[in-house]
């Protein structure tokens, strides 16, 4: 069966090489958008779990990281200077964030960016990230035209410590590079003074947000309505609020990723079974002697159903291999031996499906009007 199986995938090589270009399309779909889809979910969660007994002040409707949220810094001051709301000071902070560089699809907002820490707040920031080289700190002997980068963002810019790199037209001496974060904010950033980050984009005196740190973490929620009742035209989240409002933002990517997918899915089905369909006309007489040389309707479907799949499948180390390099365009995940045994069964269900109404056709040739067949 499987000589015959060969011999008929190859001889008709143009069209079994459309096939597996369509198929290839159709499961590289399927991968990237299972890939994406996780990588999302995975540094949503990994970034809002900073906050967990946290507070966010930020404008109302910016999301998050607030790229599009401003406060004035005097807000921050208030709120900080409030003895009865049991805010723990040294560890909350007023932070700017800043585009530089947009992200490279809808869901992205940005590929670099910079974050505005008052000196001395960096840790409530950066929390346990380490410096892989220099510092996770700023050195006020440096001067105050300063950057702490990320892992990522260190490697786009190909800085290294001690160099300078530009932002927004102005030059900025590195004094640290991080480690892996798990908050992928900080790892496209570059973490600098709050008063220089103001002063390079024009925002003096202006803030994105205010991240603040409650002295009892069991009270979270109650301060939060008491500081939202205080200030009711701003925004005051929760981690479980910022988780909430990150899923409803992530709902419309997901969807129009997992609808490529699908359709990636169908295209490969239809695909399939039209040249396995073409196949089976064209070996109507073919068929036809196997069945009066006493070949069972079981088998017939067997050898119709196993080609569609080695279709298919050759077409599989391609497709894993191009979401390989989309994840290394993309910076996310690599795909996880999980993935690629999911995106292969997606392959083979797909194929099966393809070939089913194909072999069914096959299978019901009659031997006498086949053996007549031109």
């Amino acid at each position: 069966m499987f000589a015959i199986v060969f011999k008929n995938l190859f001889a008709r090589k143009t069209r079994t090489f459309l096939c597996i270009l369509t198929v290839l399309a159709g499961v590289f779909l399927v991968g990237i958008t299972i890939m994406m889809n996780t990588w999302m979910y995975t540094v949503m969660t990994n970034e809002l779990g900073k906050y967990m007994g946290k507070v966010y002040v930020q404008q109302s409707g910016s999301g998050y990281p607030p790229i599009d949220s401003s406060l004035p810094e005097t807000v921050a001051d208030d709120l900080l200077s409030q003895p009865n709301l049991g805010i723990n000071v040294a560890e909350s902070t007023p932070l700017l964030f800043l585009r530089v560089e947009r992200g490279m699809m809808p869901f992205l907002q940005a590929k670099v960016m910079v974050i505005g820490v008052p000196v001395g707040s960096e840790t409530v920031l950066l929390d346990d990230t380490e410096a892989v080289t220099g510092v996770n700190h700023f050195d006020t002997e440096a001067g105050s035209d300063i950057a702490i980068l990320g892992e990522d963002l260190a490697q786009t810019l190909a800085a290294s410590l001690g160099g300078e790199i530009q932002i927004n037209n102005h030059s900025l001496k590195v004094i640290g590079i991080l480690e892996k974060s798990a908050m992928a904010t900080v790892n496209i950033s570059a973490v600098v003074p709050l008063d220089t980050a103001q002063h390079i984009f024009a925002r003096d005196g202006q803030i994105s947000a205010l991240l603040l740190t409650l002295k009892d973490v069991l009270q979270t929620d109650q301060m939060a309505a008491v500081i939202q009742g205080l200030y009711p035209s701003l925004e005051v989240s929760t981690q479980a609020d910022m988780l909430q409002e990150a899923q409803k933002v992530m709902r419309t990517p997901l969807m129009y990723m997992s609808t490529m997918g699908i359709t990636g899915v169908i295209v490969a089905v239809i695909m399939i079974m039209s040249t396995m369909l073409m196949a089976v006309t064209e070996r109507t007489r073919e068929i036809g002697t196997l069945r009066a040389l006493g070949a069972q309707r079981g088998k017939i479907v067997g050898m119709v159903v196993l080609e569609s799949i080695f279709l298919a499948l050759f077409g599989l180390p391609l497709a894993v291999g191009f979401v390989y390099a989309m994840s290394m365009v993309t910076q996310a995940t690599s795909p996880s031996l999980e993935l690629i045994i999911l995106i292969s069964l997606f392959t083979v269900v797909a194929a099966i499906i393809g070939g089913l109404y194909p072999a069914w056709r096959a299978a019901r040739v009659d031997p006498l009007e086949a053996l007549r067949y031109e």
